[in-house]
């Protein structure tokens, strides 16, 4: 998967599109349902649901929308730092001390999500 910060489309439609096919990818590749992905975007369970089906879009303006940026930017991380999908979803779904919980249940939150980020960005900075 491409950087979406990167490769972004100008128009704020075109970004919302990208994202939100972006997002329903990675929520299908690490198995998350439509009850855990509308508690990370902070939208309905039917929003969520429609977001996989590509009958709805985040907007720019959601708060959605930068919980997804983060979403994709963690799979990117994560798939440098592990590699394949499958690891990926073993760190998630193990206990890990230093996060002070499973990843997949940190993940839920703002907070969380963003702490999980930051946390594995800097396991990829160069020391």
């Amino acid at each position: 998967m491409e950087r979406k910060d990167e490769m972004m489309p100008t128009t704020t439609e075109a970004q919302g599109r990208v994202l939100s096919e972006a997002v329903a990818r990675v929520s299908a590749l690490w198995g998350i349902g439509d009850d855990l992905l509308a508690e990370i975007l902070g939208v309905s369970a039917s929003h969520a649901a429609d977001l996989r089906s590509g009958t709805f879009q985040l907007a720019r303006s959601d708060p959605g929308f930068r919980a997804g940026q983060c979403l994709v930017r963690l799979y990117e991380e994560l798939g440098a730092l592990i590699g394949d999908d499958r690891s990926v979803m073993a760190w998630l779904q193990a206990e890990n001390l230093d996060l002070g919980g499973r990843p997949i249940d940190l993940v839920r939150t703002d907070r969380g999500l963003r702490e999980i980020l930051s946390y594995v960005e800097t396991r990829l900075a160069p020391s």
